[in-house]
């Protein structure tokens, strides 16, 4: 059985075409992930990408009761038996990726359920702000599937040894204060707070440098050209706007540039 989710990406006029939002949309299924739906996250970060008028990606589910409840096991049996898996793991491996090598940060919003590839998804974002009915799982174990190495890593890398164990090897649930404990996620608040501490936090980034973010992001992933990146800051136009902000008891306005 396919997948008649998407994955759509959406603009916020209001906040003059800075904050851009990519939502899972599968909400029969919980948002669960069909092969098609990974498969579009790639190109819709390009788009992100090559908008330079946008400073933040926030990632969310459809509604109220899921973030992404993982991939939608219907597409299992055709998709994930045998050889078969490998496809399928590729496009997976894609969408993450695409995420985490976005130009711009990446917030994820997050409700409700999220489950095996939707812990992934999520920790392909830098920020992840849960509301307190958030639940939180790994349960590759319970199908008998292997869990995506990268997303192993990335789970490694957010909540140490220890918590990565208990959560591969128990497949338990965490619920919202058990994971921002374990540094799974960054806050909880309350159901009905959430869009707006998370609109909050977009609009904060929004309005920083977004050079100096794009170093700082390539230096926590360690990639090689976090030296570089981090050098062009002090060659660029937003750090004289920057100083000459502050010198004149302003908000500067970076151009990106």
């Amino acid at each position: 059985m396919t997948s008649t989710g998407t994955v759509r990406l959406e603009v916020d006029e209001d906040s003059g075409g800075k904050v851009a939002t990519l939502v899972l949309d599968d909400p029969t299924r919980r948002n669960a992930m069909g092969r098609a739906m990974y498969a579009t996250i790639p190109d819709l970060v390009a788009e992100v990408d090559g908008s330079p008028d946008i400073r933040v990606l926030l990632l969310r589910g459809e509604g109220r009761e899921a973030f992404c409840a993982g991939s939608n096991i219907a597409e299992f049996r055709d998709h994930r038996l045998g050889d078969a898996h490998l496809g399928y793991d590729e496009v997976e491996h894609r969408a993450t990726d695409a995420l985490a090598a976005c130009r711009v940060p990446v917030v994820a919003c997050i409700r409700g359920a999220c489950m095996g590839g939707g812990v992934g998804l999520a920790l392909a974002a830098d920020l992840r702000y849960a509301a307190d009915d958030a639940l939180f799982s790994v349960p590759p174990g319970f199908l008998g599937i292997g869990y995506p190495l990268d997303s192993v890593e990335r789970l490694l890398a957010t909540v140490g040894r220890s918590s990565a164990a208990e959560l591969l090897l128990t497949a338990r649930r965490l619920d919202a204060y058990e994971a921002r404990r374990i540094g799974l996620i960054h806050d909880v608040v309350t159901a009905d707070q959430l869009d707006e501490v998370v609109a909050e936090r977009c609009t904060t980034i929004a309005a920083l440098a977004p050079m100096t973010l794009r170093a700082a992001r390539a230096a926590l992933a360690g990639r090689p050209d976090a030296a570089a990146l981090t050098e062009a800051c002090f060659h660029s136009a937003d750090l004289v706007e920057g100083i000459t902000a502050f010198e004149q008891s302003r908000r500067p306005q970076f151009g990106n540039r």
